[in-house]
């Protein structure tokens, strides 16, 4: 009796500490972000804010030209978001991928332009933050 007492005791030590852990670390990132966002000027943060609105524009107006097989493809929370783009771009039609092209080069000319407005070191942190994501995504694909 003492020693399944002890095992519980122990088995919720390590639980506790393990989420402690993971907490600190996805707190790290979001602390950096918030930080990034508050050392904006209110012009780039509603730059931010359009940029934001105009992926869910962007991301509504695809998902309205979708047939029921990619919409199933899209919904399906078993796949990664990874292998859902893997699984949905063969049976994307040249209208849907020449909106998708032309969304992701608009995207891109908006980020430049949100670049252009960001001070040096606004830039350094940045740069550091897209780093970041861009490692956590390798991470997590096993890169």
């Amino acid at each position: 009796m003492r020693h399944l007492i002890v095992g519980i005791f122990l088995s919720c030590g390590v639980v506790l500490s393990s989420f402690a852990q993971s907490e600190n670390h996805e707190g790290k990132g979001r602390g950096l972000k918030k930080e990034f966002y508050q050392n904006l000027s209110e012009e780039q943060k509603s730059q931010l804010d359009s940029h934001k609105a105009l992926r869910e524009t962007h991301k509504s107006k695809m998902e309205a030209t979708f047939t029921e097989e990619q919409l199933a493809i899209v919904g399906n929370k078993d796949l990664s978001r990874r292998d859902r783009r893997k699984a949905l771009l063969p049976t994307m039609t040249a209208e849907q991928k020449a909106m998708a092209k032309a969304h992701k080069e608009e995207m891109k000319a908006k980020n430049e332009a949100f670049k252009e407005t960001l001070t040096e070191e606004q830039l350094a942190q940045y740069e550091s933050l897209k780093h970041k994501r861009k490692r956590r995504g390798k991470r997590r694909s096993g890169k």
